[in-house]
């Protein structure tokens, strides 16, 4: 759920009791706003219709960009967007023009987004506002104005993804690139015949582009999630850089912390975005390195499930994305399969076995509580476990003997597609007693897993 600023000005609303007459004006966005932040965004859209046309006309801005915060947390994007443009259109320097050029980088429509922000800016938006443009215009075009497009692709079609790299071309000759490129005129036929030939991205970049359409793909068939569930016309971004000093200049341009010196890549949920650089040495599959891969397909799945819903119970999110996260590529990269069961690697202990011994030493958390688990929680206790013990969990649901776990598996995730709060529908789904019952036998299945 996106942050919000709740003006000084409003009343905080207070408690309805039953049978009161439904809020209007102001108090029917401050209790939107509070359902929304208890992950209620459906009944807060049923307040805010109720109440619609009782604002006052200078507050109007308010119970628009409110109603598309809404429809944003349940990934009713095209209602979202109306909210947010209407909102904008009624106080041109409200916050949700950032929220706006959001959705719009989000949809691939980067030069409305550009101009979106270009805008009066909210100045408690402002830093948001700037690191949004800075990931928007990516990388490569302040440095090659008239020739960045050649390091971004999207497929010949409509694509899916998004790939913004330097992968095979090097500074030098993008900089002749860009020379000649400024010197040809796109409105003349022959000249923008001649800028496209020279811009055409390099076959390693389409290889990419391609290895991640395989990805999608895959994601599909393991989760269960179909092609009509997919978000419609979504762009989804990724940066793949060469090395890690470039890496480490845009996630830190883009706001990124320290943090990232230690990984390979990471998912950004503020601006929907993966951000990647190719380890070094062997082990390459179609121009990128083993580790590499492994940590796009976990953290693409963080930006899939991010863009399906705004409901994920910490262990699922994390336990489909290490599940997902290892996997075999043929040579040539045309055929991919995932969830790949990884018993030992000679550079870290791996999470099969990690919770074998989770297991053996009786320290797994009862499923009681881990399927409930916060942010907080998961973070308070022993986080390596967790991952390991979620890993398990899910590869358990996928490829174990119960029938019924995987079922009520897929049962889960259906519904919060739907944007059911995560906490209602793992209760309703998981009630205590088949949960007790599903841990004895994953635990079981588990020690004899080899």
């Amino acid at each position: 759920m996106p942050l919000r600023l709740v003006l000084l000005l409003l009343l905080v609303a207070s408690p309805a009791l039953a049978g009161d007459p439904p809020p209007k004006g102001v108090e029917a966005c401050n209790q939107a706003l509070k359902l929304m932040e208890e992950g209620k965004p459906a009944e807060a859209i049923a307040v805010l219709e109720a109440a619609k046309g009782t604002m006052d006309p200078e507050d109007e801005w308010l119970w628009w960009g409110n109603k598309g915060s809404a429809h944003w947390d349940l990934r009713q994007d095209d209602k979202a967007l109306e909210g947010f443009k209407k909102a904008v259109e009624l106080k041109k320097d409200c916050w949700f023009r950032t929220y706006c050029a959001n959705l719009l980088h989000e949809y691939g429509k980067w030069d409305e987004a550009l101009a979106m922000l270009s805008g009066p800016i909210d100045p408690d938006y402002a830093e948001r506002a700037k690191r949004l443009r800075v990931v928007i215009e990516g990388p490569y075009r302040k440095r090659w104005p008239h020739a960045y497009t050649k390091l971004e692709y999207s497929g010949k079609a409509f694509g899916h993804y998004s790939v913004v790299s330097d992968v095979g071309v090097d500074a030098a000759e993008m900089d002749k690139i860009e020379a000649v490129a400024a010197k040809l005129n796109p409105a003349d036929k022959i000249q923008a015949f001649q800028l496209e030939k020279l811009l055409k991205p390099s076959p390693e970049l389409v290889n990419v582009f391609n290895l991640l359409e395989l990805t999608r793909k895959e994601y599909l068939r393991l989760t269960g999630v179909t092609e009509a569930q997919w978000p419609k016309g979504k762009i989804f971004r990724v940066f793949f850089l060469k090395t890690q000093q470039e890496f480490l200049d845009f996630a830190t341009a883009g706001g990124g912390e320290a943090q990232h010196e230690n990984v390979l890549g990471f998912y950004d949920p503020n601006f929907k975005y993966i951000q990647l650089f190719n380890q070094p040495g062997g082990g390459e599959i179609c121009g990128i390195h083993a580790r590499t891969l492994d940590t796009f397909w976990h953290e693409g799945w963080h930006q899939v499930f991010d863009a399906l819903t705004a409901q994920h119970p910490k262990w699922l999110n994390e336990g489909i994305a290490e599940f997902l996260g290892k996997g075999d590529v043929s040579d040539d990269g045309s055929k991919l399969t995932l969830g790949k069961l990884v018993t030992v690697d000679d550079r870290f202990m791996t999470r099969f076995e990690r919770i074998k011994g989770v297991i053996k030493e009786k320290k797994q958390a009862p499923f009681r509580e881990f399927f409930m688990y916060e942010h907080e929680q998961w973070n308070a206790g022993d986080v390596l476990a967790n991952y390991a013990q979620a890993w398990s969990v899910v590869y358990y649901a996928m490829k174990g003997d119960n029938e019924a776990l995987r079922k009520d598996f897929r049962k889960l995730l259906q519904e919060l597609l739907k944007g059911t709060r995560w906490q209602d529908a793992v209760k309703t789904i998981f009630p205590e007693a088949k949960l007790d019952e599903y841990e004895a036998k994953w635990t079981a299945w588990m020690e004899k897993l080899e």
